[in-house]
């Protein structure tokens, strides 16, 4: 029997389902392995992994400051439990997180700490918390965001004097958004003036219509070899979009980078007075992920915006020539309606 008819058994079907409930968390990136010892709890991919996010944070950051991490839920960076000063902040509380992740068993509720601060959809981090913070840390967050300039500035107003913004933010060619446009400046600015309480019915059925899986993965390295395939169908783009009409928050990304894209958008929003701080450090991409820091004193790019236009022109040559698998079946991807989108 071939892999196509297998695909369509009760058994197979399940499996590949959850494979795609995985990948859609990006937490089987492809590229990460790496040499070394773990800790409890952790592959030694998955620690290679969290060190290279720890070494970037604190290139400009005080290790032993305060920290406000958002939306972590069981993949934090910087957790009470490995002795930092953090608190954390998402939508949903702990217990939600946890019955959120409870049928994906590769998760462990213990990697959910608490939430010390709940945001109802559409208010500002900085209404609710009062507190000011050495370090702002958003991993895979940034591009969630409803406003991306509001956003921005809210992480800002939640810094103490010299604190640092730290974003580590997915990149659309390695990543389920790799059929998306980049976002432009236009759109950016445009939903700050007018900003929907939630993702709207276009987000929704973009997102839907173009995330695909690249040899079974949602997220992967430079290089990683394979087809893609679509993860929904047509029915499901149309559930998803229908609801989004439903005025519910839904966790998906609304926004798509590349680093210097990024960059450059950065740089234009604050020569044009729209937020507040600044590049401090950046790297690019390692896995599926690049990182910026952000200051209100940084020195920014040290880049013309010439330069960054040419360097964000060129991500878009570097992406590979995309080969499709052959259509999958309706019932093999129905379940990605509720998967959650979460992939930090």
């Amino acid at each position: 029997m071939s892999p196509s008819l297998r695909s369509h058994l009760p058994k197979p079907v399940r499996r590949r389902l959850g494979g795609i409930k995985r990948s859609l968390l990006g937490r089987r990136t492809v590229g990460d392995a790496a040499q070394g010892a773990g800790v409890a709890g952790r592959t030694p991919a998955q620690q290679a992994r969290l060190q290279i996010r720890r070494d970037f944070v604190f290139r400009t950051a005080d290790r032993a400051g305060t920290v406000l991490e958002i939306g972590p839920a069981h993949n934090a960076i910087l957790p009470k439990r490995d002795g930092f000063h953090t608190r954390t902040v998402d939508y949903i509380d702990r217990d939600g997180l946890v019955e959120k992740y409870r049928e994906f068993t590769q998760y462990s509720p213990d990697d959910i700490e608490d939430v010390d601060y709940v945001i109802p959809a559409g208010a500002s981090m900085s209404d609710v918390i009062h507190d000011r913070f050495d370090l702002v840390l958003a991993s895979h967050v940034l591009e969630h965001s409803i406003s991306l300039i509001d956003f921005v500035n809210d992480c800002a107003n939640l810094l103490a004097p010299s604190g640092v913004l730290s974003l580590v933010v997915p990149d659309h060619r390695y990543c389920f958004d790799r059929f998306r446009e980049r976002s432009s400046i236009g759109r950016v600015i445009d939903t700050s003036i007018n900003a929907p309480r939630v993702h709207t019915v276009g987000t929704m059925t973009e997102f839907a219509l173009n995330a695909v899986r690249h040899r079974g993965t949602t997220s992967w390295s430079a290089g990683h070899p394979g087809r893609y395939r679509f993860v929904h169908d047509l029915d499901a783009v149309k559930a998803n979009a229908e609801r989004a009409r439903s005025d519910a928050y839904i966790d998906v990304h609304n926004w798509v980078f590349t680093p210097n894209h990024l960059r450059l958008l950065f740089q234009d929003l604050y020569s044009l007075g729209l937020i507040s701080v600044r590049e401090s450090a950046f790297q690019d991409t390692i896995g599926h992920e690049f990182f910026l820091n952000l200051t209100v004193d940084g020195p920014g790019t040290g880049l013309t915006r010439e330069a960054l236009v040419i360097r964000a022109d060129r991500e878009q040559t570097t992406m590979d020539v995309p080969v499709f698998e052959p259509a999958i079946a309706a019932s093999d991807v129905r379940r990605a309606i509720d998967a959650p989108e979460r992939d930090g």
